[in-house]
């Protein structure tokens, strides 16, 4: 049994739903602090090691981050001969048994790896953007990977996203007479059909590829059986490219959108996060290593990360089309392969290495 499929069948064991994290965060720390030369520090449930390097890397200090907790589902986990299946197996415990491997080396380039809670959830409760002054030891390093699950591609960047609601106003009528009023659910169906209409542009940034989604998520209406309703409300979730920011983002959405709309209407932004800019300087081995590089589609910390002015790429085990999608699983190939590609970019004291 290989080290790190050893270590992802312990992580998928452990329960960590968002909010749920303190369980996992115990093990991930004592396994760490029984590896010798890693300093290990823990803030609330977030887990930094560090280790110093081994004295004749290249001189980068390299940053490896991933996210303890899963989306709501069904917990335990299952595995045959070639998968893990369950829970959190791509999305990312198998990122987070290659951390854990790794720790395991005798790396020849400082490291620091921070495995932290609450990146499925709203923003402000993610462990990476809650360190307080902690948070300048992460931009004290040269590159980053986040081992999100990208099928052992590189993926540069990420989208932006951001959530509006349209809140669309009628005139209320009894339904025997619906000429006497304004439907507001008939308003909704107008301004889908203008979303449909959107330009999902796919713009080639940093040698890779974006494409743009616009996606109606939610939508709300309601009065009586028998009234014509007066309001109507919908929910846009746009994952926009690198080259916009969320004020642009808004601009060129609202500005689509408006044609259908009154002066009675409202738009909001309830929720949004910076897209990440795609750089493969750096990564060059890296990509090498994984012979495939893309655009990350969807957000990651890697948005967060690259704010704090740490060149960051996406790269770790498991099928990103999986995530999320309630029949999760990892190959132990893929779990062992990303393994060898970080270790190698990293460099490793072959003398002293674990078998």
């Amino acid at each position: 049994m290989s080290r790190v499929a050893g270590y992802a069948r312990e992580l998928l064991a452990i329960p960590s739903m968002s909010g749920d994290e303190r369980a996992i965060a115990d093990f991930v720390q004592a396994r760490l602090s029984q590896k010798h030369g890693w300093g290990v520090e823990r803030i609330e449930d977030t887990l930094i090691a560090t280790w110093p390097g081994g004295g004749s890397g290249s001189g980068r200090r390299i940053l490896l981050c991933g996210h303890l907790d899963t989306v709501p589902g069904e917990e335990g986990y299952q595995e045959d001969e070639d998968y893990l299946y369950g829970l959190g197996a791509c999305d990312m415990k198998g990122g987070l048994a290659v951390m854990l491997a790794l720790a395991d080396e005798q790396l020849m380039d400082a490291t620091t790896l921070v495995f932290y809670p609450c990146e499925e959830v709203a923003f402000e409760r993610n462990g990476l953007h809650r360190l307080g002054s902690r948070e300048a030891l992460l931009a004290d390093h040269d590159v980053a990977v986040l081992l999100e699950p990208t099928d052992g591609a590189v993926e540069l960047g990420c989208q932006g996203t951001l959530r509006v609601r349209l809140d669309l106003h009628g005139r209320r009528a009894h339904t025997s007479r619906p000429w006497m009023g304004v439907n507001a659910i008939d308003r909704l169906g107008t301004v889908l059909a203008r979303v449909n209409d959107f330009d999902r542009r796919s713009p080639e940034l940093g040698a890779v590829v974006f494409r743009e989604s616009l996606s109606p998520v939610r939508v709300e209406s309601f009065v009586a059986n028998n009234v014509v309703p007066d309001k109507a409300a919908l929910w846009l979730n746009y994952r926009f490219a690198p080259d916009l920011t969320i004020a642009q983002a808004k601009d060129r959405l609202v500005a689509w959108i408006a044609p259908e709309l009154t002066d009675d209407d409202t738009i909001t932004l309830e929720d949004a996060a910076s897209a990440g800019t795609p750089n493969p300087e750096g990564f060059e081995a890296l990509i090498r290593r994984a012979g495939s590089v893309r655009a990350k589609l969807g957000w990651t910390d890697v948005s967060f990360l690259s704010g704090l002015g740490v060149p960051s790429v996406n790269f770790g085990p498991g099928d990103p089309l999986l995530a999320h999608s309630g029949h999760e699983r990892v190959a132990k190939s893929a779990l062992v392969a990303s393994l060898a590609a970080l270790s190698s970019w990293i460099g490793i004291d072959r003398e002293s290495r674990t078998t």
